[in-house]
């Protein structure tokens, strides 16, 4: 099982915000957005955070992906 931020960053893109600006609004490390930027997994804290900021669901930031 692997996670994708891929619709975090889109969500970004469409609010104009740059991800220092995300780090800085969430309150979240330079350690946390280098893990969110490899595609690792983050705290759950930390997404409930993200998902304040966008006013959304945690499937609207991020996506599990099945292994076969």
């Amino acid at each position: 099982m692997s996670i994708r931020y891929d619709k975090l960053w889109s969500v970004m893109k469409d609010n104009k915000m740059k991800k220092s600006d995300l780090a800085r609004a969430a309150q979240i490390s330079a350690y946390t957005m280098t893990k969110l930027n490899q595609d690792r997994m983050v705290s759950m804290e930390v997404m409930i955070r993200l998902c304040k900021i966008f006013h959304c669901d945690i499937g609207d930031i991020m996506e599990v992906i099945e292994d076969d």
